[in-house]
């Protein structure tokens, strides 16, 4: 019995031929040509024509206008305004910021433990902050959070900021002192 001892070549499977899917280089400048014609050509198409109206002028209409009589120049040079003093609005405009008094309410427990952790969270912003008790009609006790009071709707405002920034929703109340 002979042997051969040569080696075999491995054994290979035919070579599978790689179906490639078409290539998308054509429609896509296909559809760059056309988005650059498009943007060409469309907004002189999309531009607004001169109406007939405006570019035409009506001799007619040119003797209506001329027909045109304005009388307030005489009306208003006969009649006089009175204007008050600069100085007593001024005045009246300061002496309500003095009467009043501006608070913000920074929140309304039921649990007074709550206000409380609310006052603290408050004096860490280095705002004042008191709790206010009162009773409803139904018997309730509610604590109210409120911060200032402040002189001046400027300081009542940047203290409101503060407080928005912070999260804490906050509602301005004016009181007479």
């Amino acid at each position: 019995m002979a042997r051969d001892h040569a080696k075999k070549s491995a054994t290979r499977y035919p070579k599978q031929s790689t179906i490639r899917p078409p290539s998308s280089k054509p429609a896509f400048i296909s559809g760059l040509i056309v988005g650059a014609l498009c943007m060409h050509f469309v907004p002189a198409l999309l531009e607004p024509k001169p109406s007939d109206a405006i570019t035409k002028a009506d001799p007619q209409d040119g003797s209506k206008l001329s027909g045109l009589k304005f009388d307030f120049y005489t009306l208003l040079k006969d009649s006089e305004i009175i204007v008050p003093d600069g100085n007593q609005s001024i005045e009246s405009k300061n002496q309500p910021e003095t009467d009043y008094t501006y608070l913000l309410q920074a929140g309304s427990f039921r649990n007074p433990r709550d206000a409380e952790s609310l006052k603290i969270q408050l004096l860490l912003l280095n705002l004042t902050a008191d709790i206010e008790t009162f009773e409803l009609d139904t018997g309730e006790t509610v604590n109210r959070v409120l911060v200032g009071p402040f002189a001046s709707r400027a300081k009542t405002a940047s203290a409101k900021t503060k407080l928005a920034g912070n999260n804490i929703n906050s509602i301005l109340l004016k009181r007479k002192l």
